[in-house]
């Protein structure tokens, strides 16, 4: 018999001892190491589970960000910056701590990044509570009513499809800020002052801020229950097209629409003290063509008195150099930017578009809007429309517009016609005035444009005006006219706690 075999016979039970024991020691390891696995799984289950829906969150927080910048930009059409800038109620405080406080790059923020991250998306009133409404998108407060806010202090919700089929569920929220860009050269030199709710230059920031929900985390005491994303985009109301006189006329030479370019001693083109009557554009001042020198040729003595501006008689006056001159004006003499904004721009954010010719005889005008130069622009009532007239356009009987009349082809005007704003005729450039008693309270834009085949070059302007045919200049009505151009966006940039706090 073997030694072992003796040796198990001899102590049996001592030896299934130690089998077992053998056996419990790798069963604990065993399930130490699963459980150790387990808890990896679980760990990396959760921590994935964090990244995901962080990721979603941010995501969530992003787009409502982007949305939010969308809805300002059309928001801002047709309104007062300075009324934007003070908010619903139209006052500030102007102590000078505030004053100073609204100088600040946190105070361009809607909420601040405490509140944001740990806000209530599904119910952010008590947040909001108590913040100034400064910089809230609205539309300016008129005497003790009229006011309204398009985007709320308590944001705008971004909603998506229950999983459930039943109704919707707030995914995220946007919340959306004015401020001035305080501080930077142009702004003080139209602000001296640097007021923070008085705009200088015509360039305002807009900060959106994106908040959407994640799963909870606390560091400390701070509380971190959304993804924020902010954007800041700095928007700009140019003055490109900021008349200096009633009638402005720009092309390689000004030429009679018809026979005669003034007809009678009836008609009237009033500028202002400061203002000529009329002023030209030479977008080709190489050549010895002058369109001002063009005019004045054609305008009889009786008629001198007829175009009065500067305080003077026969007031023609050339405008390119002071064009030239100006970062706004001079895009006037850019054929690319003044084709495009006329023939392609305008029509996106028209309330009337006709991409052919129109005949408006005998009543049968749309609406052209409503404007009471009187009231400001935010009273009740107040209605200006955008008009955009692909081809030539005939304009009878005794209609009526205020806002901004775009025509690419002729505008002939034969009626007792009254419009309130800006004209631009640009194009074609034929403008004809006919009628009894045409009145333009605002101004004119005249330019002349030749398309071959792509290529853009300037061509004669043509020009008639008889009747009792008036043309006034009015910067406050041109001004209301240019704020329903959706102002430019001439900068972007995100925005986080550490860059911008």
């Amino acid at each position: 018999m073997a030694d072992e075999d003796k040796l198990f016979e001899l102590c049996p039970q001592e030896c299934a001892g130690n089998e077992r024991g053998f056996a419990l020691l790798v069963a604990v390891i065993a399930l130490a190491f699963f459980s150790l696995l387990g808890l990896y799984a679980a760990v990396n289950g959760a921590v994935e589970l964090r990244i995901s829906d962080n990721n979603e969150s941010e995501i969530q927080a992003r787009f409502a960000a982007y949305a939010g910048l969308d809805h300002a930009r059309a928001a801002l059409r047709g309104l007062d910056l300075d009324d934007l800038l003070k908010g619903p109620d139209g006052t500030y405080d102007a102590g000078s701590g505030y004053l100073a406080q609204a100088r600040t790059a946190a105070f361009r923020n809607p909420l601040s990044w405490t509140v944001a991250r740990s806000l209530d998306i599904l119910d952010p009133a008590s947040a909001v509570a108590g913040l100034q409404d400064d910089g809230v998108v609205s539309t300016g407060r008129y005497q003790s009513a009229g006011v309204a806010v398009l985007i709320p202090q308590s944001g705008m919700e971004f909603t998506a499809p229950s999983s459930t089929g039943l109704g919707n569920l707030i995914t995220a929220r946007y919340f959306v800020k004015v401020t001035d860009n305080n501080q930077e050269a142009s702004e003080l030199a139209g602000d001296p002052l640097d007021n923070p709710f008085m705009d200088g230059d015509g360039l305002i920031l807009v900060r959106s801020m994106g908040v959407a929900p994640t799963i909870r985390e606390t560091s400390g005491a701070a509380l971190h229950d959304n993804s924020i994303v902010v954007f800041e985009a700095r928007f700009k109301r140019r003055s490109t097209l900021s008349l200096d006189a009633p009638l402005v006329i720009q092309g390689k030479g000004v030429i009679p629409s018809k026979s005669a370019m003034f007809s009678g001693d009836s008609f009237l083109v009033r500028g202002s003290a400061g203002n000529p009557a009329i002023g030209t554009i030479d977008p080709d001042r190489s050549d010895a063509i002058d369109p001002a020198a063009d005019i004045s040729a054609l305008v009889a003595p009786a008629q001198k008195d007829n175009i009065q501006g500067n305080g003077v008689d026969s007031s023609i006056q050339d405008l390119t150099a002071a064009v030239a001159s100006d970062s706004d004006k001079s895009l006037l003499l850019a054929q690319d930017y003044l084709w495009n904004f006329t023939q392609n721009e305008v029509r996106r954010f028209s309330d009337n578009c006709y991409p052919a010719d129109q005949d408006w005889t005998n009543g049968a005008a749309p609406d052209l809007g409503y404007y009471d130069a009187v009231l400001p622009a935010n009273a009740p009532g107040q209605r200006p429309r955008v008009t955009f007239v692909g081809g030539n356009l005939t304009v009878g009987g005794d209609d009526s517009g205020a806002g901004l009349l775009v025509v690419t082809g002729k505008l002939f005007i034969s009626g007792a016609f009254s419009f309130k704003g800006l004209i631009l005729v640009v194009g074609r450039g034929d403008l004809e005035l006919a009628g009894p008693v045409c009145n333009i309270a605002g101004g004119i834009f005249l330019a002349a444009m030749i398309n071959s085949g792509g290529a853009l070059s300037w061509g004669p302007a043509r020009l008639s005006v008889d009747g009792a045919s008036a043309i006034a200049f009015e910067p406050r009505l041109i001004r209301m006219a240019i704020a329903l151009i959706p102002p430019a966006q001439v900068g972007f940039r995100e925005v986080t706690s550490s860059l911008d706090p």
